[in-house]
């Protein structure tokens, strides 16, 4: 059996190619599908079945597009209310692959909808696409798709779907799931690419919660924050995105078309580093930096789903493979983009050195600290009297900040502080600075004993 993983970093993703016999099957499919189909091309594989385990909510699937160019029927979960061409599956189903049979189970939990699907070679499970109800560490998140059902009811459903039918299949069949670490459908996700059912019995945390009450507390609490573009994210997949290859080309923009955006509620991007950023930027524009994998996520955190986007960059290189990343989660309406060298008019942001932080808490004349990392992360340590705001919960928490004192923002590397710093702008605090380094380099450094004036070399002591 052929079988090639395709991973986006960042969103964590996890999709597959499937064959044998001259046929193939894709598996979850990424919103750019074009690697599916040249792969196939390579090996001499006809795609003659697309597999959706659910709606997903963190990623815009490119399944409709997918199928429109192979002619492959797409399956996916009779409860599924989709409102594309789709073959509806049930629990028991089987569909073939070449001489592969591909076995479906309904498994919800993790949504109303979700499905595996077990692949057998000469009537024995050999693997299991799992998507996001089971992952290689972990389990699926049960209140994505709370709207529709209450997430203790899901969890419960997860825990049959667990319990019940993925643990019935033999030790020895491969997992594969949707996700890997970093992914926000999960808690604890291992970076390994899979698994294996027996591995997961004997070492996944959430399966070791054999009582049914226990495990479904354990999955409707301390849940992480989730970005606002997962419900449209649903939205989108429930009726199919529109090709890739149909979006209006982007193109460049002046500085007055900039403005004139923006005047009309198009959200300006700056996709540049942080030091870039804060150096001179288009005033009012969100900084969130290309160069980390989590782009994307961030943007979905702070974006309203619609809403126009136009991109400050660096080159017309980043504003493509930016565009790419906003439409993997459904962020289309890219207006255009303007090379960050052609702006006249900038603001900056103050750049805050840890080693001025360190004098300046040891002289007692530090501004507020703000600290955006998360929870477990200000927990194992932190600079003593700051605040501590987790990134996504800045926008409703500003009124318990002081907009009349300055105030400097920290995270790990100063990525995130960035984010924050930007936010803290828009909404009208002027006096703030972003920590260069962030913690990483705060406590790498140790303040000197000399003080700054100690620097200042007077006539016979040079």
């Amino acid at each position: 059996m052929f079988e090639k993983r395709f991973y986006v970093e960042g969103l964590a993703h996890a999709s597959y190619l499937i064959g044998d016999s001259g046929q193939a099957a894709v598996i979850d499919p990424k919103r750019d599908v074009d690697d599916y189909l040249e792969a196939a091309e390579r090996e001499r594989l006809k795609i003659v079945a697309i597999f959706e385990t659910h709606p997903h909510a963190d990623f815009v699937s490119g399944h409709v597009e997918l199928a429109a160019r192979t002619g492959a029927p797409i399956y996916i979960s009779h409860r599924a209310p989709a409102t594309y061409k789709r073959s509806p599956m049930r629990d028991g189903d089987v569909v073939r692959v070449g001489s592969l049979e591909v076995r479906c189970l309904e498994t919800p939990g993790h949504s109303p909808d979700s499905m595996s699907f077990v692949v057998c070679e000469g009537g024995a499970p050999v693997s299991v696409f799992t998507g996001d109800t089971l992952f290689v560490g972990d389990v699926g998140r049960p209140d994505l798709r709370d709207a529709e059902e209450k997430p203790t009811q899901l969890a419960q459903a997860l825990y049959d779907s667990l319990f019940g039918k993925l643990l019935a299949l033999p030790g020895e069949t491969k997992v594969f799931p949707a996700h890997g670490s970093g992914s926000l459908c999960g808690r604890k996700i291992s970076s390994a690419p899979f698994t294996t059912i027996g591995r997961e019995r004997l070492y996944n945390w959430a399966l070791q919660l054999k009582d049914r009450a226990e495990f479904v507390c354990a999955m409707v609490g301390n849940l992480p924050d989730r970005p606002a573009y997962f419900s449209n994210s649903v939205r989108i997949n429930l009726a199919g995105a529109p090709a890739l290859g149909s979006l209006p080309e982007l193109r460049p923009l002046t500085e007055e078309e900039l403005k004139t955006a923006s005047a009309h509620g198009a959200v300006v991007i700056d996709t540049r580093s942080a030091p870039f950023f804060g150096a001179g930027h288009f005033p009012g524009s969100l900084s969130v930096g290309l160069g980390s994998n989590l782009f994307s996520t961030w943007a979905g955190f702070f974006v309203v789903s619609g809403k126009p986007i136009a991109l400050v960059v660096g080159s017309p290189d980043a504003a493509q493979r930016a565009r790419i990343e906003l439409a993997r989660i459904g962020y289309d309406d890219v207006i255009g983009y303007i090379e960050a060298d052609s702006l006249t008019q900038t603001r900056q942001l103050s750049q805050l050195g840890v080693d001025e932080l360190h004098f300046a808490l040891k002289r007692g004349e530090a501004p507020r600290l703000l600290d955006v990392r998360t929870s477990g992360e200000y927990e194992a340590q932190h600079i003593e009297g700051s605040i501590h705001i987790p990134l996504p919960s800045v926008p409703r928490r500003l009124g318990e900040l002081p907009k009349d004192r300055p105030l400097a923002v920290i995270c790990g590397s100063g990525y995130r502080s960035s984010i924050a710093a930007s936010l803290l702008r828009i909404a009208g605090f002027s006096r703030i600075q972003n920590v260069m380094g962030g913690m990483g380099a705060y406590l790498e450094t140790q303040p000197p004993e000399w003080e700054p004036s100690d620097l200042v070399f007077i006539g016979e002591n040079i």
